[in-house]
């Protein structure tokens, strides 16, 4: 199950990063602010939700 959670946080991690540095760049340079905004949002969930996820497994360990 660890492994399982430690795989999912990973993956909302690279996740994360992806929307940060892609999609928030594509949405800049074509002017849409609100898809930039839900993006930008979308991915510091996720990356909120990685580290929970993180922090709780070494708590777990």
């Amino acid at each position: 199950m660890i492994r399982v959670m430690g795989t999912a946080a990973g993956l909302l991690m690279f996740c994360a990063l992806l929307l940060l540095t892609v999609d928030y760049r594509i949405y800049s340079n074509r002017g849409w602010i609100r898809e930039q905004k839900s993006a930008r949002l979308l991915a510091w969930g996720y990356g909120l939700l990685s580290l929970l996820i993180f922090l709780g497994i070494v708590i777990y360990i």
